[in-house]
């Protein structure tokens, strides 16, 4: 099928947002489009003159509709050792119902991982609505996350005491002030966490108003800003979903945390002791967790903490050579890996890593290789989600020897597992 692959523009914003909410089963307001323009895109939509540099959109040409949707938001993500590398982050895919199988969707990520290529992206990343998907573009699985829930009744914490941790209710706009340093603070110490722009904030946080000060169902946001020694240290803001705005024991309903971020242990036992006392509330929810997060060992009864684990960010490889020469290393020496397969021509061949642990000369050479697996298989293995040994056990990869093997686990060990909390 003929199809073109433009930019999108001040023209056909609006169209390409419906054709993207088309695909979910939902249908955008203007007042939401002109918001994630404002927000997300950070975009002045009266001046804007030039077509967009990272969102685009397939064309039928008999039709001259939008038929298939695409794009690339700006991210910062901290890796092994506590660099930052660019990542283009994939979102807003989809491509209508009636134009499916006709590879507008193949040509759409080749475009946008081309345009990663050209601005210096070192890797691009996604959060997958289609598991099985994005594993044939070459994206692994960077990262885990849980899903939990657990019953106010059995949410004593072991030998818990506050005594440095003070809280203070904020408004939006003090939260808006407050919590993003504080996030930003977290995020450069936590393998696998991307950068937040003050738009994404404003988009994150933004309420209907109609269900802001509502009676029954989801509630507005409610945020508590942690302080130790007059400086903030955590924050949590979360909401309530009751069936009436009256509390009593019959209607108790579920307290669901957005969002609970700390900067020190102490700072995150006090918020989880805050929230497990908040009273009327039968359930607390919370997505998104790491899978290594400590509650599970502070808790009185673990078993009765629900854990769901999901995938949580997939990676392909963009600029391996500056992908593996950012990372902490927590070996001394050197290996070479091919990386071969899954439709990635300009990034194959064999990648020669030689390193004190610290500072690394990544090199494509032509020797033999110490290991073969995908470029998949290495972003599973780069950020620490998925140890070498597993993939290999898996038949993922391939090693010349016990030796080889050992030697991979070692230079991808990592004292801190990934969490990306930024879901896009």
């Amino acid at each position: 099928m003929n199809f073109e692959i433009i930019p999108v523009t001040k023209s056909n914003i609006f169209e390409w947002r419906q054709s993207v909410r088309r695909v979910f089963g939902d249908i955008p307001k203007k007042e939401t489009v002109l918001r994630m323009i404002k927000d997300r895109f950070m975009v002045d939509y009266e001046n804007w003159d030039n077509p967009s540099d990272r969102l685009i959109a397939a064309v039928d040409p008999y039709t001259n509709k939008i038929i298939g949707t695409g794009g690339a938001d700006k991210y910062k993500i901290t890796i092994p050792g506590g660099k930052n590398i660019n990542m283009a982050g994939i979102a807003y895919m989809g491509t209508a119902p009636t134009h499916k199988r006709k590879g507008i969707f193949s040509a759409m990520m080749k475009k946008l991982h081309n345009q990663a290529k050209d601005r210096g992206d070192a890797i691009a990343g996604l959060w997958a609505s289609q598991s099985l998907l994005y594993s044939r573009f070459g994206y692994g699985l960077a990262s885990l996350r849980e899903d939990w829930n657990i019953n106010s009744s059995h949410s004593q914490l072991v030998n818990y005491k506050n005594e440095n941790i003070r809280f203070e209710f904020v408004d939006k706009e003090k939260a808006l002030s407050i919590i993003p340093d504080i996030y930003e603070e977290y995020r450069k110490c936590q393998n696998g966490a991307t950068d937040r722009t003050k738009g994404y904030w404003k988009y994150l946080l933004h309420e209907d108003e109609s269900s802001k000060y509502n009676q029954s169902g989801i509630s507005g946001f409610f945020f508590v800003v942690a302080y130790k020694n007059k400086k903030p240290c955590g924050y949590v803001f979360y909401n309530f979903n009751k069936e009436s705005g009256v509390a009593h024991e019959d209607d108790k309903g579920t307290l669901i945390i957005q969002e609970l971020i700390s900067t020190d242990r102490e700072s995150n036992a006090s918020l989880w002791d805050y929230i497990f006392g908040v009273e009327l509330v039968e359930e607390i929810t919370i997505n998104r967790r790491a899978p290594n997060d400590p509650l599970y060992l502070m808790l009185e009864n673990p078993r009765r903490l629900n854990r769901i684990t999901l995938d949580g960010l997939w990676v392909r490889i963009i600029d391996p050579i500056k992908m593996l020469e950012d990372r902490k290393y927590n070996y001394e020496g050197k290996i070479n890996i091919r990386l071969t397969g899954q439709n990635q021509k300009d990034i194959e061949g064999t990648y020669s890593i030689d390193t004190d642990g610290e500072n690394s000369e990544v090199k494509k050479v032509s020797g033999k290789s110490d290991i073969t697996m995908r470029p998949s298989d290495l972003s599973s293995i780069y950020f620490g989600a998925i140890s070498p040994l597993e993939q290999f056990q898996a038949g993922n990869l391939e090693a010349k020897s016990s030796n080889a093997l050992s030697v991979l686990s070692k230079f991808f060990a990592v004292e801190q597992q990934p969490w990306c909390n930024t879901d896009f």
